[in-house]
């Protein structure tokens, strides 16, 4: 049956005027007799008269039963003759008619691969090239690629090492070729990349980089070549993900991006779309269709249901409607099928009617054919291998190029082709007149028709009706030609960005696998933003154990985190915000802690969880929350104080980082040892003995706070019992307190060895508290022992969550190999292998075993902290909250840091009695709680274990903590008052107890200090007060007066040392303030540091004054080169850089007050300081003294300045003399006295300097007035000029700016006038001569007429005015001088200078 078939196509093949009727057809078919099964497979062919070149290849005309005929196929075929007929009927391509062989592959590959083999046969494509002929047959221009993937994914194989031409017509064929690489394709169907190429623009347009891909699960090469399209184009898949995932409308609603791109055929859209998890969503659905499908106007419409809020972009192909071609083939069907077993056979299986009754109306066939997707293609294919042959056919040259099939002819068909311009005339089909026939080179390295056109059809509901529209048409070419329609708002609106610190937004070039055993994601999914907590969850060597895990720290960590939104749901916390939190195990080793950091730091890292892969890039994680102990957490401390990174580090030690990058909710250890040491002193345990776990860092940090305060606040530490590391036996106390600084499991063993005794407490600090846990048989034996906490903050429902999770309600792999380790027993298969068992999955905790859970507590308080601290930040900065902003991802983790710096640090502190309830049940009892504003506050009263009071005193000779005092070691030992009788209000069974902190000890303002300080109680600071404001407005009206002086040029010169040392002795005077007024810990500083500073700047003056005059001494008659005046400021900077140097450390000593114990009741604020150590501080002061003083006295014959070397001799003996005096009476004076005698020096010492340096200088200023007299030539001079010259006068040599002398021909001019000839050149006239120029010129005389000098203020008469003035011109007597006071007439006229110069 299947032998006319192939007579019916060769019929169909050749025009219908080679058959002039069917009688002729009847006739062949009766001769061929019965068919045969396997003709089906024989070839057939198109063969026109003279033709001279072929094309050819395998079409699959039948289903894979070789019966069932595929109509599509047998549409391409007719469009393929029918294209054919109209090139090879044009008379002006006589030369070039175009051939066709076709098989049928059945659709099956390997038959695909079979036929094409044959047809290349056929055209002697495997001839040897010894078996060719001169005068071939037909040449092979190309080949023909079936339609089917699988059959061209056979074929591609083959011709991935065959250099022909091989054309693709449809979309799957041209899928697998370009998948193979196949060199030499040729396409006339919209590629993958065409459609991505239309879906980046389509991006552009909605402004928008991220999308979420959609595939069928097959891993089809084709999505990563889109994805592989959009990378190049900068636009990120946040994930990929298959339609048969179990979830995966979640998975499509947790992903970043609002954009889905969906690799799928037709039908798994619809499927898709259609389903209500997914069209629920409000996001936008594109679609690339795998096999080049489109959705008609009526699944356009049916698409979506009328409640979707998705919508939904087709990209699909436009197909040119053929009607010519369709008459046509409707003509043959009619004129035809009941003749011809192929057309019988098309028309019952597509129009579902017999040959008997079959009676096809025209318009019937029209309105039911619909048009294959192919046929365009098939058509576009074959005048694109015509156009090639014509090209050839006209060309001697390349005709015998090609006349076999070689690479050259390849190669030249392929350049003709993208080269090719080819115009549709009148004899082509109608449909096609007019358009141009081009070929480019697409992204895929294959040649593309151009003309083909892509369109996005947009579908979306409006009032529950559905409306397409199309949003873009894309026609390819090159370069394409794209028509963009405007967005809806809804559509702007929708923007899919990628945001920065996204692993799959071009972060990681680079990543770094790292082990998913040790890292474990809550809830498991990307999130834009991490917080990383690290536990010890495992320890040994292998990292397998649990046994000391502590399950509450993790557990506290994802409860805080998932619940923190709901407990304060007012406050709308984080909105829109996610993040995730990321358990890291450490295995108990700091190394692994610090690697886990630096690499999400500053790589890329990923794990696998619950099937997906997780990818951590550096910068998303915000912050980290850190529960490990001992030296693992203090390396990561040093990690983050190293300031390699700006996140916070939230942790659950007691020793809070002066550095500010480590931050913890815990009190700290200070302030429990003050908690401590209070309870001490109220039970009059004043001789305590300490039993420390040395092994642990956290019992360690406590115990050396306790150590550093104990004896300070009256408390004698007897002895240091180490009871970790080794067995203990039989240990005893030699006091009746024992203090326990060690871990729950250290102490219960030491109580037990220790065994109890009566009149003996012991005092549980730390973990220590949980010791009964470890010693349930022994708890009854010590009761009475007091524990003394961090107050206890655990939430309820945390403890509630506890006691009610299960692993079938915590499904994470940490919990489970914890509750697998604790019950043996496996809760995976993985596992099962190692216990032999499975568990119910009903397992509950043990809470009581996890004792008080301190830690989790303040853990949990932490974290809280960041994320409110987190929330902050988020609000400012991105004040929308719709969303990461870029301006958090910059500056959100350094902004964190200030904002957790501002948090306040707890100080709560509880006080347990370890005693038997109403039950008889022993447990812990509330009984005070510190506070550091509050001091120590009983709420019930301590009921003593034995029944009796039991006190524990420091007395000789068994304690010598408080006898012979180091003051070096012990400074404030003389300040504790050891009290002999106890407390008078001992029975109150509530009261408040003074307490450090309870009184005052830091003032609110510095009024509040002026009125209400202690330092009232004393009358002397009264007096001392009045003579320290007096001496200081003293010297600030010495320094105005200089000052005044300076700007009305009565004064002149450099007058900045000077100065410079009035500033030193206004700081002495002010910090005597300080020493008056209470200590407080900024009194305390500024004590120490202005007392050392004042001193400084005094003697750096002193010592940089001395040393001009001494180099003035020294150059005064030399030729040295002049000394600048920066060289003693550079001396004095020296000297004052270095103090301020030395003060540093008092900038950075952390505590620089304490409290002191008078007696019982009294206790005062007081600097930490001792005697010997304030006087050690000021050592570098006195070396400044000895100095001063040396250089001092060798300048003492110096009487230049006006003999002020002498004045600098007095001083500084009087300075030497009062520190002398001090240092001694400090050392031995009553603590009470000693602020009082620093008092009394620094006035002392100020005034010296004061009186001496700037006495006579004052008294001159004030006494004496410069006037203007005649000269007179002297003979024998004598300079006791009252002020040294100013240095920026010149003279014939350079001397040094101290100088009041110069050259023999200068001497006398200084503050003269002098005259000068008129004709006297005027580089020999001095500078500083301002006379009058005299009337006749003088070649010998150059001396001054008149010169300026110094008389004490007098009363001037009219007799001595300036007619006796101008009478006693000519002969001056210098022994009885005539005052002349300057006016502004004698200016005007002689222009006389009469200010001198006054130098420091």
């Amino acid at each position: 049956m299947f032998l006319p078939y192939l007579v019916s196509f060769l019929l169909l093949f050749l025009p219908s005027s080679v058959f002039p009727s069917t009688a002729n057809i009847s006739s062949l078919i009766e001769a061929l007799g019965p068919n045969k099964l396997c003709s089906v497979y024989d070839p057939f062919k198109v063969l026109p008269e003279n033709n001279k070149f072929q094309i050819g290849g395998s079409f699959p005309l039948h289903h894979d039963d070789c019966t069932t005929l595929r109509p599509e196929t047998v549409q391409e075929i007719v469009a393929i003759q029918w294209a054919l007929t109209h090139w090879n009927q044009n008379e002006e391509n006589s030369d070039c008619k175009l051939g066709l062989y076709a098989g049928d592959t059945c659709s099956r590959s390997a038959e695909s691969l079979s036929q094409s083999l044959r047809f290349l046969d056929s055209v002697g494509y495997h001839e040897p090239k010894e078996c060719r002929t001169e005068t071939p047959g037909a040449k092979l221009l190309g080949l023909i690629a079936p339609k089917d993937y699988e059959s061209s994914m056979s074929l591609g194989k083959f011709l991935s090492v065959s250099a022909i031409p091989v054309a693709a017509y449809s979309s799957a064929s041209v899928n697998a070729l370009t998948e193979l690489d196949v060199e030499n394709t040729i396409a006339t169907s919209p590629t993958i990349g065409v459609y991505v190429e239309a879906l980046i623009r389509l991006m552009n347009q909605m402004r928008s980089n991220l999308v979420t891909v959609v595939d069928d699960g097959s891993q089809n090469p084709i999505v990563k070549r889109v994805i592989a399209y959009l990378r190049d184009a900068d636009i990120f898949v946040s994930e990929t993900i298959p339609i048969d995932h179990p979830f995966l409308s979640q998975a499509l609603e947790d992903s970043d991006s609002s954009i889905i791109v969906s690799v799928l055929n037709k039908k798994q859209l619809i499927k898709t779309v259609k389903h209500p998890s997914i069209y629920v969503m409000s996001k936008m659905w594109i679609s690339i269709p795998t096999e080049g499908e489109a959705l008609d106007e009526n699944e356009q419409l049916d698409l979506l249901h009328k409640k979707a809020k998705l919508e939904v972009i087709s990209l699909q192909p436009k197909h040119k409607e053929l009607p010519q071609f369709r008459d046509y083939f409707i003509r043959v069907l009619r004129n035809n099928f009941k003749n011809y077993q192929l057309l019988t056979s098309y028309i019952e299986q597509v129009f579902n009617c017999t040959n008997e009754d079959c009676d096809l109306d025209k318009n019937t066939m029209i309105k039911s054919y619909v048009q294959a997707r192919t046929t365009e293609g098939s058509i576009r294919m074959t005048y694109a291998f015509a156009a090639v042959a014509k090209v050839i056919g006209g060309n001697k040259e390349y005709e015998k190029t090609c006349s076999h099939a070689s690479a050259e002819c390849t190669d030249l068909i392929m350049d003709t082709l993208e080269t090719l311009d080819y115009e549709f005339n009148k004899q082509d089909p109608p449909e096609f007149a007019g358009e141009r026939l081009q070929f480019y080179r697409g992204n895929e390295n294959i040649l593309l028709a151009s003309g083909m056109e892509v369109e996005a059809i947009e579908v979306y509901n409006q009032d529950e009706e559905p409306v397409t529209s199309r949003l873009l048409s894309f026609i390819t070419g090159d370069p394409p030609t794209v028509i963009m329609s405007s967005l809806r708002s809804a559509d702007q609106r929708l923007r899919s960005i990628c945001a920065p610190y996204r692993p799959f937004c071009g972060q990681c070039p680079n990543l770094q696998i790292v082990n998913a055993d040790h890292h474990f994601l809550s809830i498991p999914r990307h999130y834009p933003l991490y917080l990383i907590g690290l536990f010890d969850l495992h320890s040994g060597q292998t990292c397998q154990s649990m046994a000391h895990t502590d399950i509450a720290l993790p557990m506290a960590f994802v409860h805080t985190v998932w619940t923190f939104k709901q407990r304060f749901p007012q406050l709308g916390l984080l909105k829109d915000l996610d993040f995730g939190a990321l358990l890291i195990d450490s295995c108990s080793s700091g190394k692994q802690a610090i690697e886990s950091v630096v690499r999400s730091e500053t790589q890329c890292f990923r794990f696998n969880q619950a099937g997906r892969n997780i990818t951590i890039v550096p910068k998303s994680v915000f912050g980290y929350a850190s529960a490990l102990h001992g030296d693992s957490q203090e390396s990561l401390k040093g990690y983050f104080s190293s300031g390699d990174t700006d996140a916070a580090l939230v942790s659950v030690e007691s020793e809070h980082s002066a550095l500010q990058r480590s931050f913890t909710a815990l009190p700290s250890s200070r302030n429990q040892a003050l908690a401590l040491l209070k309870l001490l002193n109220r039970m009059q345990w004043q001789f305590v003995t300490a039993a420390l776990s040395e092994q642990d860092p956290e019992s360690l940090s406590l115990f050396r706070s306790f150590e550093r305060l104990a004896l300070d606040r009256g408390v004698c530490l007897a002895e240091v019992i180490n009871i970790g590391g080794s067995r203990i036996d039989n240990i005893r106390s030699t006091t009746n307190v024992t203090i326990v600084f060690a871990t729950a499991r250290d102490a219960a063993e030491y109580l037990i060895a220790s065994k109890p005794r009566k009149n003996h407490f012991n005092v549980m600090m730390g973990d220590a508290h949980d010791w009964y846990l470890h010693a349930p048989n022994n708890k009854e034996q010590f009761p009475g022992t007091v524990s003394v906490q961090p107050k206890n903050i655990l939430y309820a429902d945390f403890r509630e969550w506890l006691e009610t999770t299960t692993p079938l309600t915590l499904p994470e792999l940490w919990y489970w190999s914890y509750i697998e380790s604790r019950y043996g027993c496996a809760l995976s298969q993985k596992s099962k292998v190692i216990y032999g068992k499975m568990c119910t999955g009903d397992e509950l905790l043990n809470i009581e075993a996890l004792g008080r859970m301190t830690k989790a507590g303040y853990l949990s308080r932490g974290i809280e902290r960041f994320l409110f601290a987190m929330d902050s930040v988020y609000k400012n900065l991105c004040p929308a909250q719709n969303g990461l902003c870029l301006e958090f991802y910059e500056q959100g983790r350094k902004q964190i840091i200030n904002q957790l710096k501002k948090t306040s640090t707890e100080d709560d502190v509880e006080i347990y009695e370890f005693l038997p309830d109403i039950n008889n049940r022993i447990t812990y009892h509330l009984i005070a709680n510190w506070t550091l504003a509050n001091g120590l506050r009983m709420a019930n009263q301590y009921r003593y274990g034995n029944g009796m009071a039991t006190v524990s005193r420091c007395k000789p000779p068994m304690c010598k903590c408080f006898l012979d005092g180091d003051f070096f070691q012990r400074p404030l030992d003389s300040f504790v008052f050891r009290p002999d009788e106890p407390d008078g209000d001992e029975g109150s069974y509530v009261k408040r107890q003074p307490a450090y902190g309870s009184e005052k000890i830091q003032y609110q303002s510095v009024l509040e200090h002026i009125t209400t300080g202690h330092w009232r109680d004393h009358p002397h600071n009264y007096v001392l007060l009045a003579l320290i404001t007096i001496l200081v407005i003293i010297a600030c009206a010495v320094l105005v007066l200089v000052l005044v002086k300076l700007y009305l040029r009565v004064v002149k010169g450099n007058q900045s040392l000077g100065i410079s040392l009035l500033i030193g002795i206004i700081i002495l005077y002010t910090s005597a303030f300080f020493f008056v007024f209470d200590p407080t810990d900024s009194v305390c500083r500024l004590r120490v540091i202005l007392h050392g500073l004042g001193y400084t700047i005094c003697f750096g003056v002193m010592i940089a004054k001395a040393t001009q005059l001494r180099n003035a001494e020294t150059l005064g008659f030399g030729t040295s080169i002049h000394i600048s005046f920066w060289n003693y400021w550079l001396l004095l900077f020296f000297i004052v850089g270095v103090q301020i140097a030395l003060s540093l450390r008092w900038f950075l000593e952390p505590f620089m007050s304490t409290i002191g114990v008078i007696n019982t009741n009294i206790q005062r604020m007081m600097c930490t300081m001792g005697k010997v150590e304030f006087v050690v501080s000021n050592f570098y002061v006195m070396i400044l003294i000895f100095m001063a003083l040396f250089i001092n006295l060798l300048n003492r014959n110096i009487k230049r300045n006006y003999k002020e070397t002498k004045w600098l001799l007095y001083s500084t003996v009087g300075c030497f003399f009062t520190w002398v005096a001090w240092i001694t009476l400090y050392l031995v004076i009553n603590h009470e006295f000693r602020d009082t005698v620093i008092v009394v020096e620094l006035i002392a010492c100020g005034t010296v300097l004061l009186g001496f340096l700037f006495g006579p200088k004052i008294y001159i200023l004030l006494s004496y007035e410069p006037v203007v007299v005649a000269f007179k030539r002297d003979p024998f001079p004598n300079h006791t000029d009252l002020f040294e010259k100013d240095d920026d006068l010149p003279s014939q040599r350079a001397i040094s700016p101290a100088s009041s002398t110069s050259s023999s021909s200068n001497r006398s001019s200084s503050g003269s006038s002098y005259t000068s000839s008129a004709s006297s050149t005027p580089s020999k006239r001095p500078v500083n001569a301002v006379g009058p120029l005299p009337l006749q010129k003088s070649h010998e005389d150059h001396s001054p007429i008149f010169h300026t000098v110094m008389r004490k203020k007098t009363k001037v008469r009219r007799s001595n005015s300036e007619h006796d003035t101008t009478i006693n011109v000519g002969i001056p007597m210098t022994s009885v001088p005539i005052i002349r006071s300057p006016s502004a007439r004698d200016e005007k006229v002689h222009r006389v200078a009469i200010s001198p110069p006054l130098r420091d």
